[in-house]
């Protein structure tokens, strides 16, 4: 009987150290792993619009990466934007914002995925939906202003549809 009451103990305190050992392992989050390519891989997050939001046409999609990005000519890394999940045709991106023009009202995904020169994927990518409220014109409330063009400095030609 002793031998039971010294293992049952053990047991429980064994237990206990995997279960915490196991909560911090999560604790650092795959979540971001499974779109950045891991803990230590490039990333991609879009800053605005907020997920969900409500916008009028044209709006500024802003975004950050955590390497430096220019033209897939220059060696750098690039952004490829695409909407409704249709990947195969986006936009190349060489500056932190581009500016969204021809979306139809209502609900659509807007998806960034960072690249390669030779647009291969760099194993990182972020998306939001947004509600299409309207066209709007230069006085529109929810569009931002300043927000530079992507067929002017930030798009790259040749490339993708051209929202």
């Amino acid at each position: 009987m002793m031998k039971s009451s010294i293992a049952r103990p053990v047991s429980v305190a064994g237990a206990l150290a995997l279960s915490m050992l196991l909560a911090a392992c999560g604790a650092n989050g795959t979540a971001d792993g499974a779109a950045d390519g891991g803990a230590g891989g490039p990333k991609v997050t879009i800053t605005s619009p907020a997920d969900g939001a409500d916008v009028s046409m044209p709006f500024t999609l802003r975004f950050t990466t955590s390497v430096p990005i220019g033209p897939p000519d220059s060696g750098r890394e690039h952004v490829h934007v695409f909407t409704d999940q249709d990947t195969a045709d986006y936009t190349v991106v060489t500056s932190p914002s581009f500016t969204i023009q021809d979306l139809p009202p209502g609900k659509h995904m807007v998806g960034v995925t960072l690249q390669h020169a030779d647009h291969s994927p760099a194993g990182a990518s972020a998306q939001i939906t947004v509600n299409v409220t309207a066209s709007g014109g230069a006085g529109a409330a929810t569009a931002p202003s300043g927000g530079d063009s992507g067929g002017s400095d930030g798009g790259y030609s040749g490339y993708g549809g051209g929202y």
